[in-house]
């Protein structure tokens, strides 16, 4: 299994094969990182529980084969994804995401053991210039490239990591766990890998919450909308002039957002489906009634936007 790690600091002082020494402790310097991107310096915590030797949170379990390519199936890894994968044991994920899509890969461990068979690992698959490994606690990792993230990992070291996920990951980022959930943020989708493991699929929302506002085309009257959310799941009121409607058949992926209305526009009954992309306090799309597509651009009131449920 992956892991996630605790306290106590150590820096990479360079690159390649090298130990780095323990400021602080008396004790013998410990194996430490390779990495393959020369620019890269990465910093790291851990817990020593006895001379020389690092204390992890979690222990080594690799994923199967199967169990890999499901992963990356589920997540659609393709070559124009940067992969990270939090744990990332002997790298087998990241080197599979680099060899069978194409992607470029970034692997997170604390264990100077694993990033060694991770290095080692890459250079005899020969996808060293598409890969890299730290060693690192992933809980201080800056994720905010990835735009997928696997984990294997305990559930409770899930959610420990879930507020920082919905917080850096740009919305539309694809999460995916082996065996475990992320406790109420319900996966989008979850598939059984060979072998009865579980394979849970998020899709890190934007945040929608608030009062949003704008006019369409021709219309006297503003439209308000009115929008609450936990996680991925979205609720909310769209008034147009004094009427007040429920809004149907929400749905929030990524940056889009979809719902249709039924009510009367302008002065006429009828169903309008809007679609848009969410972008900061801005929502553009499209909408399809009676009088045909129209474009709409929302705009948030800054202040009526609420923290997401991290």
């Amino acid at each position: 299994m992956k892991r996630s790690f605790l306290y106590t600091f150590f820096q990479v002082e360079g690159m390649g094969s090298f130990w780095a020494s323990l400021k602080g402790f008396a004790f013998a310097a410990v194996a430490f990182v390779l990495v393959l991107w020369p620019s890269q310096r990465a910093f790291s915590q851990a817990v020593l529980s006895e001379p020389g030797k690092i204390q992890l949170d979690v222990p080594y379990e690799p994923s199967s084969g199967e169990v890999v390519e499901a992963m990356l199936r589920i997540a659609k890894v393709g070559k124009d994804d940067l992969v990270y994968d939090l744990g990332c044991g002997d790298g087998r994920i990241i080197i599979a995401a680099a060899q069978k899509a194409g992607a470029h890969g970034v692997g997170i461990d604390l264990d100077p053991q694993r990033i060694q068979e991770s290095v080692e690992n890459a250079r005899k698959a020969n996808v060293t210039r598409r890969v890299q490994f730290h060693q690192q606690d992933l809980f201080q990792t800056e994720i905010e490239p990835a735009t997928v993230v696997m984990l294997y990992l305990y559930p409770e070291v899930n959610l420990k990591l879930r507020p920082k996920l919905l917080r850096e990951l740009t919305p539309g980022t694809r999460v995916v766990s082996h065996s475990h959930d992320m406790g109420d943020w319900r996966p989008d989708q979850t598939i059984i890998a060979p072998g009865g493991h579980a394979i849970h699929f998020w899709v890190i929302p934007a945040n929608v919450t608030g009062t949003w506002e704008w006019k369409m085309p021709g219309e006297k009257e503003r439209y308000v909308l009115k929008l609450d959310q936990q996680f991925q799941k979205v609720s909310g009121t769209l008034q147009v002039g004094s009427e007040e409607i429920p809004v149907q058949h929400l749905e929030l992926r990524g940056d889009g957002l979809e719902f249709s209305v039924e009510g009367p526009f302008p002065e006429q009954m009828q169903t309008r489906r809007f679609r848009g992309h969410v972008r900061g306090h801005f929502i553009e799309g499209t909408t399809a009634g009676l009088q045909g597509n129209q474009t709409w651009k929302a705009e948030r009131n800054p202040s009526s936007m609420k923290r997401l449920n991290l």
